[in-house]
């Protein structure tokens, strides 16, 4: 069987290319989104197709005179091929799902507000539907808005404060809920290390979270913005090659990088890195369902060293799985969260409301996916201003 890959800008170019070069009875094998290799770069798909073995590329299917069973089972193979070619050439690309999502939420923002205007005996004031409407759209936890609603309805009638807000109702009030959500929202101190105490700075999460970008990151504005030595220690001896990114990326910024496969050896590699002064260890993805996943942690934590364990959530998982995966990881203690992939998701519901229903700080908010694209600190006016698409000062 002949396999060959095909890349493109888009999947329907892929699968056009498959087609033209394979034939329409190819046998598509897999298909995946290929993170650009520079920045500005384009995202690239790839389609890994096999030839079919009854045919040449170009050609149909020729199956020999007389088999009946062999030219029936090859037209339905053909048709099952041409309805997945047209099933890859109508798929949207990744932006355009981002801007459906986008629509998505505009959609729902302008149905709540039809349904709060509409609503008969309603115990929400009228001039409280603006930001009940923007917070719900927002995915924030009802519960939470229904305890705003009542301090807000609890404090001077619009009439009352005209003259204080100048006429602007609406903003008045809207500056007073997000003053209200900032106070519920913890953020983690900053990372420093104690002087003569190499402090080492855990990084967990599930695979595919965006563990290894984001340490990698870190270490950007960590050596580039606050001028430290940084040292990374890679530590996942389940996945072939998983060092590879982050190694790479530390040569180019000329910080230290020490790979480990096992528990025992990170305490020898952070006594060969005291000079240091941030320490990131970059670990495995672990499944939230296996406790066993765990041992190894436990382990690092007899060993006698100042750690921090630090959680990373995608924003993209659905807040079920986010609440699944803190509750794994919070049997070894973590002393902060933080999110990556922000730039796909199109409100920060449940970021706002992770950091409520757990208690937990946060740390570090990290948007695209490139390695050198400097992450930001978490703050209680950023978070707060997103739930309100408020731009920052």
């Amino acid at each position: 069987m002949q396999v060959r890959k095909f890349e493109a800008t888009s999947m329907r170019d892929a699968l056009s290319a498959v087609k033209r070069e394979l034939g329409i009875n190819a046998v598509i094998l897999s298909t995946k989104e290929l993170a650009a290799t520079d920045a500005g770069m384009p995202k690239l798909f790839e389609v890994t197709a096999a030839a079919s073995v009854t045919s040449k590329p170009g050609a149909e299917s020729r199956p020999r005179a007389g088999d009946d069973t062999s030219n029936a089972r090859s037209n339905s193979d053909s048709d099952i091929h041409n309805k997945l070619a047209v099933l890859g050439e109508s798929m949207a690309t990744a932006r355009q799902s981002r801007l459906i999502e986008g629509g998505i939420y505009d959609l729902k923002s302008l149905v709540l507000d039809l349904l709060r205007e509409q609503k008969s005996g309603s115990n929400i004031p009228p001039h409280l539907f603006a930001i009940d409407r923007t917070l719900t759209a927002a995915g924030v936890d009802p519960a939470i808005i229904a305890e705003l609603n009542r301090h807000l309805a609890a404090l001077p009638a619009p009439a009352a404060i005209v003259d204080i807000a100048n006429d602007n109702v609406e903003k008045y009030y809207q500056d007073l809920a997000m003053r209200w959500l900032m106070k519920r929202i913890k953020i983690a101190p900053k990372w420093t290390n104690i002087a003569g105490m190499t402090n080492v700075h855990v990084i967990l999460g599930t695979p595919g979270a965006g563990k290894s970008t984001l340490v990698s990151k870190i270490a950007t504005a960590v050596t580039k913005k606050d001028r430290h030595k940084v040292a990374i220690i890679s530590w996942d001896a389940e996945k072939l090659g998983a060092s590879e990114q982050t190694r790479i990326y530390s040569k180019i910024l000329g910080v230290e990088h020490h790979i480990i496969s096992r528990a025992e050896e990170l305490k020898p590699a952070v006594l060969r890195l005291r000079d240091v002064d941030l320490l990131l260890v970059d670990t495995a993805g672990r499944n939230p369902v296996d406790t066993s996943s765990l041992v190894a942690l436990e382990i690092i934590k007899s060993q006698g060293l100042s750690l921090e364990f630090h959680l990373v959530l995608s924003a993209t998982e659905k807040q079920s799985l986010q609440d699944r995966t803190i509750r794994h990881f919070s049997t070894i203690g973590i002393s902060s969260v933080a999110f990556s992939k922000l730039d796909e998701v199109p409100a920060w519901g449940d970021i706002f409301n992770a950091s409520c229903k757990w208690s937990l700080p946060l740390s570090w908010l990290s948007w695209s996916h490139m390695p050198s694209d400097i992450p930001e600190r978490a703050s209680r006016e950023a978070i707060a201003s997103q739930l309100f698409k408020v731009a920052t000062e």
